[in-house]
């Protein structure tokens, strides 16, 4: 889920600068572990990572993970402006896209415009300067001694790490060993346990941490290391941490916490898939399905007996229409766009589609969500009542959020509402998520969102904020004025 519209640099770029670097690129898709740039490689291209992570190494220090590259990075940038060989390697950690620019079109661009070439070289200062202090706090926690070992806070973590190892070898012998295997008393006072220790990390290393951060992401990195094996196990934790289709909160990822059916490599990878399906971040999910539900429901009471029109942003599963349609039934007057960029995703939705006979009442629509808000891709819809996303923009930038805000404001009809769901700041699940699974979002609170709906066209605060039973998602909610 990439955002070009993210990319900080480009923010201090005309809007013209910006769409000549967008149209100059070629899109490139690879999948992980392939190798980007070569160290020693002199470059032909520069490359601006539109989704996905990337991992740096040298050859100096072959073992170690020099730096991570995330959406919105520029890469070859200083190989361009030197014109020396690449000083390192990068490798697509997980499977990327990428925008790829000739480096010989770009020099012409800047030897035939003055004012865009100052722009850029400044633009492109900054984000070195932004480079090298995030690289410093990345290379400390593995070079540097600069970072003091906090010892009360590594023996807590060694505790709480080794009784969950103890209990978890202790309960595999059990079920192994004993005829009827583990009782049900057992099993659920280790989903218990998890639970407990999924609090115990977020006051660790979480928002609320003493520690610093670069302190925090050293903790996390050994806690991944020493859970990831386990993590294997368990069928949801493996995909939200290998990304199959890019980044954690896939469709199919989100279905398997719809379904709440544990599964995983034998009976204690299913035991512990439970466990993770128990864990404050999947209740969430579970629970702002029915939420959305509801506000589908609302949209037709708004209007009884009339044609509703319904467009559903980054869909998924859209199990939300799903319960709508089946209790509805041939009674529901709903017609809905569903957009998503993952093909699979629409695939997905089409089996039910076909199921429940609504072709004609869904549209599926595979179109890329950032290139629509920025005005580069169109959709003819007629005026939406009801515009909504449930997990969409923990993943951009406040500045992406905006865009995409004025282009829903576009689409509705006065008197239409948008729903937008985020992960709370307060999100319980948020260490786990950011250290164990590697599942990172952007986090809001209230006051967030209020300010990017006064930032949009809609000029105004939301007009409520909903909550899942959980309250670790909010959904921010907003009619667009009658006129």
């Amino acid at each position: 889920m990439a955002v070009f519209e993210t990319i900080e640099f480009l923010q201090d770029l005309t809007e013209e600068d910006r769409d000549w670097i967008l149209s100059s690129g070629v899109e490139r898709q690879v999948i992980a572990n392939t190798q980007i740039i070569g160290q020693g490689e002199h470059l032909e291209k520069l490359y601006i990572l539109l989704q996905g992570l990337l991992s740096v190494h040298t050859e100096e220090f072959p073992g170690h993970e020099l730096s991570l590259i995330g959406p919105g990075e520029f890469i070859g940038e200083l190989s361009f402006i030197e014109r020396r060989a690449a000083t390192a390697t990068v490798r697509a950690k997980e499977n990327s896209l990428l925008l790829e620019i000739s480096s010989q079109h770009l020099e012409k661009k800047l030897e035939a415009d003055i004012r865009f070439s100052a722009r850029f070289h400044a633009a492109m200062a900054k984000l070195m300067a932004s480079r090298l202090r995030n690289n410093s706090r990345h290379l400390q926690p593995k070079f540097g001694k600069e970072q003091p070992v906090d010892s009360e806070v590594t023996s807590q973590l060694e505790s709480a790490l080794s009784g969950f190892k103890e209990k978890f070898l202790h309960l595999e012998e059990v079920e192994r060993t004993r005829v009827g295997g583990l009782t049900e008393e057992e099993s659920n006072q280790f989903v218990e346990d998890f639970y407990q220790l999924e609090g115990f990390v977020n006051d660790l290393i979480g928002t609320e941490s003493p520690l610093g951060t670069v302190r925090c992401d050293q903790i996390g990195r050994h806690l991944m290391s020493e859970l990831l094996p386990y993590l294997f196990l368990s069928r949801i934790a493996e995909r939200s941490y290998s990304k199959p289709r890019g980044y954690a909160g896939d469709f199919l990822t989100i279905e398997w916490i719809y379904q709440n059916n544990p599964e995983g490599v034998g009976s204690m990878g299913s035991l512990l898939d439970k466990a993770i399906l128990n864990l404050s971040c999947s209740q969430a999910v579970r629970n702002r399905r029915g939420l959305l539900t509801s506000q589908i429901d609302r949209a037709c009471e708004m209007r009884p007996g009339e044609q509703i029109e319904i467009t559903s942003l980054a869909c998924g599963p859209a199990r939300e229409l799903y319960d709508h349609f089946v209790a509805k039934g041939s009674d529901s007057k709903v017609n809905c766009n569903l957009i998503d960029i993952d093909e699979q995703a629409l695939e997905f939705v089409d089996q039910w589609r076909k199921e429940l006979g609504l072709e004609s009442r869904m549209t599926l629509r595979n179109l890329n969500l950032v290139y629509l808000s920025l005005g580069r891709q169109e959709m003819d819809v007629s005026p939406q009542d009801l515009v909504y996303s449930i997990g969409l923009i923990d993943y951009f930038s406040d500045g992406f959020v905006v865009k995409l805000l004025n282009y829903i404001h576009q689409i509705l009809r006065p008197g239409g509402r948008v729903v937008l769901g985020n992960f709370h700041t307060s999100n319980r699940s948020r260490a786990l998520m950011d250290h164990l699974f590697d599942w990172r979002l952007i986090h809001r609170d209230e006051d967030d969102m209020n300010r990017l709906f006064r930032e949009s066209s809609f000029g105004r605060d939301c007009t409520e904020i909903l909550y899942e039973e959980q309250k670790l998602n909010l959904f921010a909610c907003c009619e667009k004025d009658s006129e």
